[in-house]
This record gives C-alpha cells, structure tokens and sequence, in this order.
C-alpha cells in the first residue's frame, strides 16, 4: 500500500548532513540560482548558515510529503521560502469535500483464526496434547498453534468491514522472548504481499494473501528454515488510508496482539533444517514414536527396558522450551536457532550439576529421600515434577539421564534416539587406555586399588545420539549425520557437565580433536584394556594387553515407529528373545572390526592426540603363552537360582605344566563398574596337567551366598586365577579371567483385551502378574504405570509379596488418544527391584 501512495517520495533526497537538498530555493545573493547543498566539510565550517538548519531541513520534508499525496497538491509546484516570507502569487484551490466512504476509519482486526487443525496437521505437530483444547485440573485450556520452521501456515484476519486492496495494507510483526530486537533476530514486521504470486526464499519471513471473503483475510506466512526456536508473539497491524473532514489524506493503524504464542519448532523434515533427515521413514521413529526401550544389562546377557518418552503429552513441551531458555539463560537469541547448541545446551540441563537442571544424580543405592531410577518407567512424571516444583528430581542414572533427553529433543524436533555400549570404558586421565593393576598376595594374583588409576569400565553406558548438519566444521558436510550427546555428568566439557555434540565419523576414525569431547567418547568405546602386575620392588609389569574387551554390542531399538513391544507376536519369537528381535545393532557406526587394519589405525590415531598418551612399550611387548584359561557359566539365570561356575585351564605348550593354586572369587557389582567386597571364594589345591591336557575347578553359588550381597540391578563381579609353576628359567606365570554376571529379573507380565484393541473413552482393564522368585517375601512394594494414551495412575502401595507367590493387581483405565500405544507398568519393592512389563494396545473410535 505505501508504494502506491509515496511513489514519488525519494526518501534520499532529504538525508542528512552528506547529501544535496534538492528542492527549488534562492541563495543569499538574490537571485535565481538554484541553492547546491556544500560538502559535509562546508557545511561544517565553510558555510554553515547557507545550510538548512535541521528543523528547516524537516519542515521542507514535511510539506513536501503533503504535496505528493492525493488532496493536498494543486497540480503545480508550490515554491517556498520561508527566510524571505514569500508567499505563492495564486491561493491553492480548495479541497473537495470527502465522500463518507472516504472518512477517516480504522479497520479494526476483530479476530484471528490460526486454524490450528489444519495446520498441524500439515506441520506434523497434530499429536501435541497443547494443540487441542482441553480441560486441566478443572480449567480449560484453549488450543496452541505448534508449527515447524521452514513452511507456511495459514491464518485468517476478521476484520469489522471488507478489506480494500486500494485502501488497506496488513503488516505482521513477530517477536519473541523479553528483550526483542530486530538485529537480534528475535524480531521481525513484514507486509502482506497481495499479489498472490510471491515466492519466500527458505530463510526469509514472509505473508502472502490467499483469498478474501466478505470481511475474511486468509494469508499464509512462512517461516524461515534458520527461525530461532521457541513461542513468538503474534501481532497483526491494518493500515487504512482516509480522509479527515478537511479532506486531508490520513493513514490510521490498528495493532491487534493475539493472545497465544505460537511455537516453532526444529523441522528435520526440510532441507535446509539443521536437523533435516534425508530418510523420512526413520523420524516416524527418531522424532514421532513416544514409546521405545532402553538396553541395559551387560555384553552376554542383555535385556532391554521398556520406556514412556512421552514427548506430545501435556506439560511436556513447554518443559523443553522452557529448559532450553533456561541453559541459555534467557537470553533469546539466533544460537536456539542452531540444533548443535541447542542440542549441547539440552544435555546440560538434563542433570543437576549446573543451573539446577532435571536429575540429580545417585549411584550409592540410597534413595531415601527420592525416587530410586529403577523405578522410573518413563520421561513425563519426571518432567512433570520438576515443573512443578522447580527443583531437581531425585534420582536418575545413565538411562534415565539418556531417556528425559530422548524426549526433550524429540519435543523440539530434533531426531534422537537412546543408544547403550556395553562394557564402556570411563577415561578418567585422558590416555584412550584403561589401566587395571594387580599384585600377588601369597600364590594368588589380586586385583589393587591405586589411587592413581580412576579408570573404570561400566557395565554398560547410555547416551544419546542426535541427527544433525555440522556446519561449524570443516570439511563441510563430511561430519554430518548422528551426533553422541550424553548428560549424565561424568566429566565437565569447557567448564560444565555436558558432552557432545560429536560426530560419529570422527569417533570411528579416532580423530579426538573434533569437537566436541571426541576424545572422552572415543575411549568409551574403542579403548584398549591394559593389565598390570605391581612389583614387590616398586616397578610394574605388564601382564595382558585387551584390544576387543571395550565398546561391544552397541545397541539401540530398530527404527519401525512402533512400541518395542508389539501387539502382534513378532517373527523368530520362538528362536530369539524380544530384546534381541527389537535391538538395532549400531557398533559398525563407532568403529571398523576388532583388530582389522582400520580399527588399529584409528587406535593409533587417537593414541597421538591422547591428553596423557600410555608409553608405546605395550603395543611391542611381547609374553610367551603356555596356558590357556577360561571361565565358564550360564547367561540365563533367574534370580532365585543357583549359579554354577566352572574355571578351566589348558597346556598348550609341550612340557607338563603344574598349577600351584587355582581359585574362584565373586563380589557384587554396580554397573559403574564399582565392586563390593568379595563375599565368596573357592580355592582349589595344585594340578599337573600334561601337554594338550585340560583340569576343570568346578563350584556352585548358593542363593545364600549372593542374596544378601547383591547390589540393586543384581550385578556380579567373577574372578578365577591361576599360578602357574616356575618352569626352568621362565618366571612364574599368574593370570586372571573375570566376567560380569547380571542374574534376570522376573518381567511382569501384562494382560489387556485379547484382540488387543479398545474403544475410545471406554473403560478397560489390564491384569498385572508375577511369581515371587525369592525364598523371602517382598516388602515395601509400589507400583506405577506410563502411558500416552491413558492418564498415569499414581504410584500405589501395595501388599507384601510373600516367598514363591503370585503378584496380581488389576487396573481399570479408560483410553483418551486414538492409535497404537503402549502402556508400562513398573514395580518397586525393598527386596528387588527394576521388575516391568507392558502391553500394546490399539485404541479405535
């Protein structure tokens, strides 16, 4: 509208001090020629009278904006000049009286239509519960517009009469965040463009107007593919050009600021998107599945644990924006526009290390004062709580720090799934090797705690991995793709508890210097294990050198976009168990094979850019191996049961070798890593063994010996050694096998409809069941349930379980959301935790 009515407006012409003034004026000699503004010098020295004082230089704008508009111009050029008090020869003509239509009026935007339905449906943001009006805790909560960036929605403008194309203009204005600014990019005023042909480049805003029906305007605005991240305030701005009663031409403006904000959100389905995901199949896993798994338990004997992500329920959204504001510290600016720091920033709050973010994390096996971490099920009664009371929740672990961030990324549409590595190795020095050392006690080696080493190896390990373009480094596009991010708070990165973003083609090419924290994560996964022996003199010797001991079975679930566990039975169920089925088996991603000629290559590589590189002597050394030593048991063991063990040791050599002293030890064990005392040992008398020959030292764990010693998530520590006898000049040989062991939990099992299908809004009910495996009750028993499709119950006491019993409870539920779910249950108890189960159901209208 302001170029059909200030076309002849040169706003150049007037600027001020260092261009010409080029209207008609007479000099201060009298005559006639025309008055050349000086240069910026002599208008500042030289002749700084003959210049138009600033608030004549405005005047001289003024009337000639109002000769260049409709009414006011008399069809010739009025010259002026008020220094001499000159007046035209000939008054103008006077003005025509306005017509009523002309009368000055405001066009009032009387409503805004976001059409909210139709727009997310199209934005696939449907599934957010904040988009659909609702009733919580007895108020009623109107619905949320929930866009991606990089597309069009639509609106539609009601105003209080027709809209004129001649007359009237629609400016929108977008801003978020408190402080807003245009060159912060956090606000934005933009025309709507009424020709109907417009095309937007992908990173600018824009309206377009589509249609118009009697007092309706329907106009699409897009949204940049780079917008930032978060709630924009929507304002509308009509422009009505009229007259006054004198007939003077007059533009009247109309703000209308809507009431909601609308939320924008990452858009991995555009190019372009810092998070843009070529294969679009895979976000209905990585962005839109609200259910999945996480796998625990070690390398032999894995098991997956079934969780609630939970990211379109209610309240779960505005936690993640308002995290994501939080770590950056309410500083609305282009960075949340940018998934890498976002995603850096996310990881950051997940734990309570800094800005009081949403776990605290425990290892100690006290949860008193909270929530042990075994019993969460899922990411929302975590997120809910926190939001609620401002504090962070007591208490998390590796998965449930990895499974909240699950959630909060999946929330802001940034692809994300869990991922565990199995026998994951904790760097603590820097040197991309995990250093073990042992000393002889007697005939027997034993394993020494020095207070140099912290190093570790986990059980297992659970991060995150996230879909992202890495623009900020170089080459362009070559560490594209997943990114490890972790927030359990292991170590700090530039200052706080955070790690990652890190490029997955750096960690298998052991380039440690990407950022960030390739190092850190490298040595997760590809570290090489180092055994040595302590010298009664002081020195050490190195006893074994593990190349293929860390990183092993890195597994997540497969990307279907279903429940891990299906309503159907699955296929090969009587071959395979359901873990395994659903496992994703990633390790090729992190690493080439153990021992090939890449792996050894990245080993080496990251070996040069290590902070406290271990001496090279190792990788050269060589030990002469005359025995052979494994350690036997069964992977399946339910609790409850005994444990048989068996150590065997084979001549390999050509001389008869003796064993002086043989033994079996077990300790209980965290999955940190952290062993207990050492609660049973079995020693066995000196063996011959011929060449080619092979003794066996057999025992069996009693339940009486392990029950009382066990740790939370039932984890063992096994040691067997073996000293060999001094054979001619050759020292005496001293090995070691140890295993971890993890004894199986009792799964619940989850009974719902036997056609596994439900009616919206009608009741139903699950039957809960389980066997007590234990000779001794269980006591001090709750169970909770997770669920986006049901309202989550709230955790119940139940009674004590008595030894060897059946556990049933039956829940009456009734469905709230269309489609296939899953619902969890969890049980607690004193005795033995960590006990889940669930079902899938398909809720039809």
């Amino acid at each position: 509208m302001f170029s059909r009515y200030r076309s002849s407006f040169n706003p150049y012409l007037f600027s001020y001090p260092n261009y010409s003034y080029n209207y008609d004026r007479r000099n201060n000699r009298g005559n006639n020629e025309v008055h050349r503004s000086p240069s910026t010098e002599e208008y500042h020295y030289g002749r700084a009278r003959d210049t138009p004082r600033y608030w004549e230089r405005d005047r001289a704008i003024n009337n000639y904006r109002h000769r260049s508009r409709g009414g006011r111009s008399t069809g010739e050029e009025t010259v002026t000049n008020e220094r001499e008090n000159e007046r035209p020869a000939t008054p103008p003509a006077p003005r025509p009286k306005p017509e009523p239509d002309d009368l000055m009026k405001v066009l009032n935007v009387k409503a805004v239509d976001l059409h909210i339905s139709e727009n997310t449906v199209k934005h696939k943001t449907d599934e957010y519960v904040c988009t659909k009006e609702r009733s919580v805790d007895g108020k009623t909560l109107p619905a949320d517009l929930v866009v991606r960036r990089g597309d069009t929605f639509k609106i539609t403008l009601t105003f209080d009469r027709p809209y004129s194309n001649e007359k009237n203009d629609v400016t929108i204005k977008l801003t978020i965040g408190k402080h807003h600014a245009a060159n912060r990019g956090t606000e934005v005023e933009f025309l709507v463009d009424e020709t109907g042909n417009k095309s937007f480049k992908p990173d600018e805003w824009g309206a377009l107007k589509l249609e118009s029906s009697g007092n309706d305007v329907t106009i699409a605005i897009h949204v940049p593919v780079n917008c930032i991240v978060g709630e924009w305030n929507l304002h509308v701005r009509s422009h009505a050009l009229g007259k006054t009663e004198t007939g003077e031409a007059k533009t009247l403006v109309f703000n209308f600021e809507h009431e909601r904000d609308i939320i924008v959100l990452f858009n991995p389905w555009k190019k372009g998107d810092g998070a843009h995901m070529e294969e679009r199949v895979l976000l209905d896993e990585y962005v839109l599945n609200p259910s999945g798994c996480v796998y625990r338990g070690n390398a032999w004997t894995r098991g997956a644990k079934e969780w609630n992500f939970g990211q379109f329920e209610e309240d779960i959204l505005q936690a993640a924006l308002f995290l994501m504001r939080k770590g950056f510290k309410e500083d609305n600016s282009r960075a949340m526009a940018d998934p890498v720091k976002v995603s850096r920033v996310l990881v950051k709050m997940v734990n309570s290390q800094d800005d009081n973010g949403v776990l605290v994390g425990n290892w100690s096996g006290n949860y008193a004062d909270g929530t042990a971490p075994t019993a969460w099920a899922g990411s929302v009664k975590i997120l809910r709580q926190y939001m609620s009371t401002g504090k962070p929740v007591q208490y998390g672990q590796c998965w449930v720090f990895s499974c909240v961030t699950t959630t909060l990324c999946r929330a802001l549409g940034i692809p994300c799934r869990t991922v565990t590595n199995f026998a994951s190795a904790h760097d603590t020095d820097g040197s991309n090797c995990i250093e073990k050392y042992f000393r002889l006690n007697g005939n027997a080696l034993e394993k020494a705690d020095v207070s140099w080493s912290g190093d570790s190896v986990w059980n297992f390990h659970v991060w995150n991995e996230v879909w992202l373009s890495r623009p900020d480094l170089e080459p362009r596009g070559h560490y594209d793709g997943w990114q490890v991010i972790d927030a359990t708070p292991q170590e700090t990165s530039e200052g706080v508890y955070t790690c990652g973003p890190c490029p997955l083609v750096a960690l298998k090419a052991g380039e440690c210097g990407v950022k960030f924290d390739t190092g850190f994560v490298f040595a997760e996964v590809n570290a090489d294990e180092v055994h040595w022996e302590l010298l009664p003199g002081g020195g050490t010797r190195r006893l074994k050198v593990d190349k293929k001991s860390i990183g092993k079975f890195i597994s997540t679930k497969i990307p279907d976009g279903k429940p891990y566990k299906l309503s159907e039975a699955p296929p090969r169920y009587d071959l395979q168990p359901l873990s395994e089925i659903r496992r994703l088996d990633i390790t090729d991603l992190y690493k080439y094979p153990e021992g090939s000629e890449e792996e050894r290559k990245a080993v080496l590589r990251a070996h040069q850019t290590a902070n406290h590189p271990v001496p090279g002597t190792y990788e050269t050394e060589s030990v002469v191996e005359h025995m052979e030593y494994h350690l036997r048991h069964s992977q399946e063991v339910l609790i409850g049961d005994n444990l048989p063990l068996e150590f065997t040791a084979t001549n390999t050599g050509s001389a008869e070798r003796e064993i002086m002293l043989a033994s079996i030890r077990v300790a209980s064990k965290a999955y940190t890593g952290e062993t207990g005392r050492i609660f049973f040992e079995k020693k066995f008398s000196g063996e011959k063994i011929a060449s080619g020959k092979t003794v066996s030292f057999k025992t069996v764990l009693t339940v009486a010996d392990y029950l009382p010693n066990l740790m939370e998530l039932a984890g063992l520590y096994i040691e067997a050694t073996a000293t060999v006898k001094q054979l001619g000049n050759e020292p005496p040989q001293s090995r070691i096998k140890t295993h971890d062991f993890r004894f199986r939990r009792p799964d619940l099992d989850v009974k719902g409809p036997q056609d596994g299908k439900a009616r919206l809004g009608e009741p139903m009910q699950f039957v809960v069941s389980f066997t007590n495996p234990l000779p001794q009750a269980l006591i001090n028993c709750d169970i909770s349930m997770e669920s986006d499709a049901f309202e989550d119950i709230k955790d119940e006491h139940v009674p004590d379980v008595p030894a060897k019993a059946v556990f049933e409870k039956t829940f009456k539920l009734i469905p709230t959301r269309l489609k296939q779910h899953a619902v969890i249950f969890s049980f607690d108890c004193k005795t033995l935790k960590d006990i889940a189960g669930s079902a899938t159901v398909t809720i039809e209208k």
